[in-house]
């Protein structure tokens, strides 16, 4: 399908890395994965700002990112996202049922079966601009597709609102600020069929071109300039001081060592939470008037898809894996645990608003990937993407200059079925669009 927009997005973080566990000495809880055939079904690509939609339906083999402009280092849908265990026979038949009323992981029915909330951390550079976000479900709801787009037409108030935070690392203490919040409702559902689930891939770009309209964030400021963003944390209480600093800059635990940065690493502690909204339960998100359907039932699942770093998995030999993490690849990942939070499901603050208490810290064991036993690694796909920022579009080595060696890295990746121009094929207009962007120049 063609785009018909320019705004460029580069991966700037974050599947995640395997790293020892070090939740503050908790031990974590393991869970059981959820099991079950799933069908990646379409990536779609939606403007928050000017709200164009675009879906690419992945039997259509495509394979560059629904979003305009080239991204030579990986393919959008692809981004962290697979079974690290492929190899060996192991599909996405694994995923997580965060929302599901007749949950049993915990040893039977439990509070923590529906609305519970999913944290998931890591670290990434200090004042980082974020101008797309992708996120991901795995669907048992029933669904229709009566425009014959082969995507689910949409199910009546099942919602999923992720928020993006700052200065968490996990844990219960932690000073964390909201950072932004985005909730989408009647959500594509299954259209595999009743034996299968149906999974989905969405990136929101927070820019439109042919408007004013800017949603861009930054996460981590450190110095009270939200950069090229339209919004950041750059003036937050700071008890340690008595005053109003940037996030990063915060001591509210008065250890000496920034909120954001507890491991001392020169990172900034960030983190992404979801909760799903079953229909049926008194939301009316589009204002319809129609709460959706029935309560919920045991067919009504909704998770997330497990996700890997760039890399390989290594076999220690002693029943422990650890993860080579390919570090030129994009935007690996750092600093992210295998493991991750659960919150409780909300209970009201007897106000109006909403309580939402700690839980605890869980994996799934601990990553394996030995003999007919496939562990998968506690992490979850979900990528930011941020503005390329360079003096050209032909600048594909990111060196601010434009020579032989971006020359090279075309050809390179056009050969290997790159899309330079964003239009889902690898052909003459590709080569056309680079050779116009290169001798454009505006590079020193």
């Amino acid at each position: 399908m063609q785009r018909t927009h320019r705004h460029i997005c580069t991966l700037i973080a974050l599947s995640g890395s395997l790293s020892p566990l070090a939740h503050a000495g908790e031990t974590p809880v393991t869970l059981e994965p959820s099991v079950g055939s799933v069908q990646q079904i379409a990536h779609i690509y939606y403007n928050v700002a000017s709200g164009e939609r675009v879906v690419t339906v992945l039997s259509d083999s495509q394979t560059s990112g629904s979003d305009s402009g080239y991204n030579y280092k990986q393919p959008l849908w692809a981004v962290e996202s697979g079974p690290p265990c492929e190899s060996a026979g192991y599909t996405s038949s694994f995923y997580f049922a965060v929302d599901d009323p007749t949950n049993t992981s915990m040893g039977g029915a439990s509070p923590l079966a529906t609305q519970i909330t999913v944290l998931d951390m890591g670290d990434i550079a200090v004042d980082t601009v974020v101008d797309c976000v992708q996120v991901h479900w795995v669907v048992a709801h029933t669904d229709t597709d009566s425009d014959s787009d082969s995507v689910g037409d949409g199910v009546e108030e099942l919602a999923g609102q992720w928020i993006i935070w700052d200065a968490d690392n996990g844990r219960p203490n932690c000073h964390r600020l909201p950072l932004v919040d985005f909730t989408f409702y009647n959500l594509p559902g299954n259209i595999a069929g009743p034996d299968s689930q149906s999974a989905y891939t969405l990136d929101v770009d927070l820019v439109a071109d042919f408007s004013s309209s800017d949603l861009t964030f930054e996460i981590g400021d450190s110095d009270g300039d939200c950069q090229s963003a339209a919004f950041c944390n750059s003036s937050v209480f700071d008890s340690a001081t008595g005053t109003y600093l940037p996030v990063a800059q915060c001591d509210n635990n008065f250890d000496s060592l920034p909120d954001s940065d507890i491991d001392g690493d020169g990172l900034f502690d960030f983190s992404w939470t979801v909760r799903f909204y079953q229909p049926g339960i008194g939301n009316d998100f589009d204002s319809d008037s129609d709460t959706g359907s029935a309560a919920p039932s045991d067919s009504d699942s909704i998770g997330i898809n497990f996700a890997v770093p760039e890399g390989s998995a290594i076999d220690n030999g002693d029943g422990t894996w650890t993860w080579n993490v390919d570090i030129s690849a994009e935007a690996p990942g750092t600093g992210v645990e295998d493991g991750f939070v659960i919150y409780n499901p909300p209970i009201s603050d007897g106000g109006g608003g909403e309580i939402i208490t700690y839980n605890g810290f869980y994996w799934f064991g601990g990553f394996a990937c030995v003999g007919d036993q496939y562990t998968p690694p506690a992490m979850f796909q979900f990528v930011l993407y941020g503005p390329r920022g360079l003096c050209s579009p032909a600048d594909l080595n990111d060196d601010g200059h434009l020579n032989f060696f971006d020359v090279s890295q075309f050809i390179l990746h056009i050969s290997a079925g790159g899309d330079y121009n964003g239009d889902g094929a690898t052909d003459y207009f590709d080569v056309s669009q680079f050779y116009q962007d290169y001798s454009a120049g505006g590079c020193p």
